[in-house]
């Protein structure tokens, strides 16, 4: 068995189903790494930081801070973010995600056929994201195209092309460290060059590699997340009504979405010691593939679980991972996802689907869209 196959990129969740009742633990031929798709497995492993390593996360690109680390790395190098997403920082920023995404559905044409990755779920985090770090929006198609190339998800490239790519990304970013160490800053590139440990700054490397993480975490999530809740309602209208009738519902909506089509799909863990599960040993060194998304439609957990459903109330969905490792911009894609709902269900009662082609992004590990075509209506009766 393998697991990145088209099939499973084009239909993950079928196949998911059948492993959770059938083999919830193999082996993949292709990477010999051990996928684990039940819900109770899931948790277990991402709940256990000392048994299972997060060094199997170091991907083409090398590892990035945190991503890659363990404590008692990790839990120092947390404390400079999670001082960058408090939710006092994200409420001072409310107001820009505001203006940006209203800004961006003004410019939707009623009736119309229209890329709405192109016109709303890429341009808003990473205009966001751009402001939070101060650095000028207007290369906003540079770092997405950075960002894409570091995840793995830049359309046709080759490992070549995404190596530069992502070097010209590094040097970016090493071109800010001086400015951004001499002066008295806000936003998050200052914040992580300026922070301490023990009496000592970041290295440039890492501080490099900080807002290379940053970057991904404050744009691919988004994208993704609202990417995959609007084509969910694109294929029940009805629940498109009755969040236009009830915007108080958007956040239910937003976290059945996490489950039900999450953005992260899977995380990659590293066993330290020995495990077994369901009578399978496994020894030290070997790299387990813990399946979020499976684990979320997992039937032992969630009633109806291949159904989207906004009546849903106790959502303990592992998308943004659990423990130590909960995603960094966890908060803010919830954010920029519902304000940017808000706006769409203000100006258009209705949505369907348009006549342009739609594309996934072409990774197992990251799920949304490259290209969405949707047509949003102000007045359908016209």
């Amino acid at each position: 068995m393998q697991f990145f196959t088209p099939e499973i990129l084009s239909n993950p969740y079928t196949a998911f189903a059948q492993w959770r009742a059938e083999t919830p633990i193999w082996q993949d031929s292709e990477t010999g790494a051990w996928i684990l798709s039940r819900h109770e497995d899931v948790r277990a492993v991402l709940k256990n930081s000392e048994a299972f390593s997060s060094k199997a996360m170091g991907g083409d690109a090398g590892p990035l801070p945190l991503l890659a680390d363990d404590p008692p790395r990790h839990t120092q190098l947390r404390g400079i973010v999670n001082k960058a997403f408090t939710s006092s920082r994200l409420k001072l920023i409310e107001a820009d995600i505001d203006r940006i995404a209203a800004e961006l559905v003004q410019g939707i044409e009623s009736g119309s056929s229209i890329d709405v990755v192109k016109a709303l779920t890429t341009p808003l985090p990473v205009a966001v994201i751009a402001q939070m770090m101060g650095i000028p929006r207007e290369r906003g198609d540079d770092f997405k195209r950075w960002s894409d190339a570091l995840t793995g998800t830049l359309a046709g490239a080759s490992m070549a092309e995404r190596e530069v790519e992502i070097g010209e990304m590094y040097g970016y970013f090493q071109s800010l460290m001086d400015e951004r160490r001499a002066g008295q800053g806000e936003d998050l590139i200052s914040a992580v060059v300026q922070a301490e440990f023990e009496g000592e700054r970041l290295e440039d490397a890492e501080a490099v590699g900080f807002c290379m993480l940053l970057l991904i975490a404050g744009n691919e999530t988004t994208t993704n997340l609202l990417g995959n809740l609007l084509n969910v309602l694109a294929d029940q209208p009805k629940l498109y009504e009755q969040l236009v009738a009830s915007p108080e519902l958007i956040d239910r909506a937003i976290e059945e979405t996490l489950r039900f089509d999450g953005p992260v799909q899977f995380l990659r863990r590293r066993l330290t010691g020995d495990a077994e599960f369901h009578g399978q040993k496994l020894t030290a060194g070997e790299v387990v593939h813990v399946i979020m998304g499976s684990a979320n439609r997992d039937a032992e957990v969630y009633e109806r679980p291949d159904e989207f459903l906004l009546t849903r109330d106790k959502n303990h969905h592992h998308t943004f991972g659990f423990g130590i490792h909960f995603c960094i911009g966890a908060p803010l894609a919830r954010l920029e996802a519902k304000i940017a709902l808000q706006h769409l269900l203000k100006r258009f009662p209705v949505m369907r689907r348009g006549s342009g082609h739609n594309e996934r992004v072409p990774s197992h590990l990251l799920r949304g869209f490259h290209h969405l075509s949707l047509c949003f209506e102000q007045n359908p009766s016209q």
